[in-house]
């Protein structure tokens, strides 16, 4: 009988002992887990920073290249209607007019052009810092698989 119980008493110590160390494996890894979370956490933040720092300079030279396009089809009116305050007959104004409208839209069609380059290079400019982090927590996910 003694020896029953000396047997049930290592088997608990046994079981105790390993539930010991299995709660111990399982605190460290959740612990490592959320280490790894708020590291993800800091590097994400860090690159959305980083994209609205990017998307904010990107604004910032299409507001410049607007206001310069602008300016310019400003200039090319004004000096339109003077040309057309001094015409002396009909077809003057008729050639003066569409000289103009032709210059416009060639003009207007050229900025929207460099409008849609500079928007996509803006674009992805802009998002690589969150692409990389989609990237890695890619990765990071694969590894744990």
């Amino acid at each position: 009988m003694a020896s029953t119980a000396q047997t049930a008493k290592a088997a608990a110590d046994q079981a105790a002992e390993f539930g010991q160390e299995a709660f111990k494996t399982t605190v460290d890894r959740s612990i490592a887990a959320f280490d790894g979370f708020a590291s993800n956490s800091k590097l994400n933040f860090e690159a959305m920073t980083d994209s609205l720092g990017l998307a904010a300079e990107s604004a910032q030279t299409l507001s410049a290249q607007a206001a310069a396009f602008t300016k310019q089809a400003l200039e090319e009116q004004v000096a339109t209607a003077k040309k057309l305050a001094a015409c002396k007959s009909v077809q003057e104004v008729l050639d003066i007019q569409t000289s103009f409208v032709k210059s416009s839209v060639e003009s207007y069609l050229a900025e929207l052009g460099r409008w849609s380059d500079a928007m996509a290079a803006s674009t992805q400019r802009s998002l690589k810092p969150l692409n990389d982090r989609f990237a890695a927590a890619a990765e990071q996910l694969a590894v744990i698989r």
